[in-house]
C-alpha cells in the first residue's frame, strides 16, 4: 500500500482482460497519466486475487471487473462449482478488507450472459455487492437495475456512483471512406446496408437478426461479421443465412485494422441482444458514426435516444422487424444519427472517465457524492 502522505494510489485490477478488449487498456492508461498505479492480474483457481497481491503487492485499491469470470464453469455440477467459488472469493474478499484494501466493483452485466448458473451466480453477487466499498454502472438506468436485481438495501445504494463507458477514439484505424469500404467488400454504393459486428454469442440473436432481416423487403444487406461462439453458434447462423444473398457472412476473428471497413460499410450498427446493460458495442458503433437498432434496455435508451437509432421493444415479437423497416427506409436520416452518435461519444473520452473513476477510488473524498462521481 502506498504511504498515506503520498498521492498516488495503487490498484489492482482484475480480472486482466486487456488482450481482448480495449475497455481496460484504455481505462488503465488514462488512470496512470493521472498519478495511478494500476496493476492487472487473471482470475484461476488457486485465490486469484491473493495471487495478484503476491505478485503486485498489498494495493491500496481491488477493482473488480467481469465478475464471471471468478466463478462460473461448464464443466458438471456446475452450480455446485459456482457456490464454492462463490465463497472462495467471498473469503478473499474479506481477507483484503481486513487488510485496508477498498474494493471497488465495475457492474458491466447483471448476471453472466450465457445464464450457465443464475441462480447460483447471482448468490455471489448478492454477497458480493455487499462487501465493496464503491458499485460502479455506466448509466443512471443502471442503478436501478442493479438495485433491484441485487436487492439492495439503502446503505449500499448509496456506494453506486455512475462513471460512463470510455469511447474508442484513436483505439482503432479510421482513415476509409464508405464508398471504399464497400468497394472493398463488393457492395453497391447505393443500397441501405445493416451491420452486426462482435464476437457472437447465443444471448445476441444473430440467426434471429438474419430470419427477421429476410422479411424486410427491399434491396438492403446484411453483414454478420464476427466469430461464433462455438460450433453450433456458426451452424446456425450459416443456417440462416442460407437462401439470401443479401446476407452476407464473415465468420470469423477480423483483424483491428480491418474494423473500420465493416463499421464504415454500414449506415447502422444492429444489436438483438436479449440482454444488456452496459454495451461497448453500441460505443464502438457510435465512435464511427453509425446509427443504431437496439432494444429498449439497460444503458441503451439514455445512450442512444430517438435521435441516434431506432429502438424497439424487446417484448414486442415484430418489434426488431419494425426498426429495421424504418432504418433501411432512409439512409440520410441514418447517416444524420451517425454524426450525433459520434458527438455524444466525444463526451466520453478515458480522461473524464478516469477523473470519475479516481474519484470513486478516494471513496468520493472532495467529490460530488452520491451516484454522480465527478469531482469538484
Amino acid at each position: 500500500m502506498t504511504d498515506p502522505d503520498d498521492d498516488r494510489i495503487t490498484v489492482l485490477m482484475c480480472p486482466d482482460y486487456r488482450e481482448s478488449n480495449p475497455y481496460q487498456s484504455e481505462l488503465i492508461a488514462a488512470l496512470e497519466a493521472r498519478g495511478v498505479d494500476v496493476g492487472a492480474t487473471d482470475a484461476g483457481w488457486a485465490f486469484p486475487l491473493l495471487a495478484g497481491v503476491r505478485r503486485h503487492g498489498v494495493p491500496d485499491v481491488l477493482h473488480l471487473h467481469w465478475l464471471h469470470r471468478f466463478v462460473i464453469t461448464e464443466r458438471r455440477f456446475a452450480a455446485v462449482f459456482t457456490v464454492l467459488l462463490g465463497v472462495r472469493l467471498v473469503f478473499e474478499l474479506v481477507l483484503l478488507r481486513a487488510l485496508g484494501v477498498r474494493i471497488v466493483w465495475t457492474v458491466h452485466n447483471l448476471l453472466d450472459h450465457e445464464r450457465v448458473t443464475p441462480r447460483s451466480e447471482l448468490a455471489v453477487r448478492h454477497a458480493v455487492a455487499r462487501l465493496v466499498d464503491r458499485i460502479v454502472v455506466h448509466c443512471e438506468e443502471a442503478v436501478e437495475s442493479v438495485e433491484e436485481t441485487y436487492r439492495l438495501p439503502e446503505r449500499v445504494v448509496d456506494r453506486v456512483r455512475v462513471v460512463p463507458h470510455g469511447n474508442f477514439l484513436g483505439v482503432y484505424e479510421n482513415d476509409v471512406s464508405q464508398s471504399t469500404a464497400r468497394e472493398r467488400l463488393e457492395l453497391p454504393p447505393d443500397v441501405p446496408v445493416m451491420a452486426f459486428f462482435g464476437l457472437i454469442r447465443p444471448y445476441k440473436n444473430v440467426p434471429e437478426l438474419i430470419e427477421t432481416f429476410e422479411r424486410v423487403p427491399g434491396d438492403a444487406r446484411l453483414l454478420v461479421v464476427g466469430n461464433p461462439w462455438n460450433e453450433d453458434v456458426a451452424s446456425r447462423v450459416r443456417a440462416a443465412s442460407t437462401g439470401d444473398d443479401r446476407v452476407h457472412t464473415v465468420l470469423e476473428y477480423v483483424p483491428e485494422d480491418e474494423i473500420q471497413v465493416y463499421m464504415y460499410a454500414a449506415d447502422a450498427v444492429v444489436l438483438p441482444f436479449d440482454s444488456v446493460l452496459t454495451s461497448g458495442s453500441a460505443v464502438l458503433a457510435m465512435t464511427f458514426g453509425r446509427a443504431v437498432v437496439a432494444p429498449l434496455m439497460g444503458c441503451l435508451p439514455g445512450l442512444i435516444g430517438s435521435e441516434g437509432g431506432y429502438l424497439y421493444d424487446p417484448g414486442d415479437s415484430a418489434g426488431l422487424r419494425t426498426a429495421l423497416r424504418r432504418a433501411v427506409d432512409d439512409r440520410e436520416k441514418l447517416r444524420g444519427m451517425g454524426r450525433r452518435n459520434r458527438e455524444t461519444v466525444q463526451a466520453f473520452d478515458w480522461d473524464r472517465v478516469a477523473e470519475r473513476t479516481r474519484n470513486v477510488y478516494t471513496l468520493d473524498v472532495g467529490g460530488a457524492g452520491h451516484r454522480s462521481a465527478d469531482s469538484g
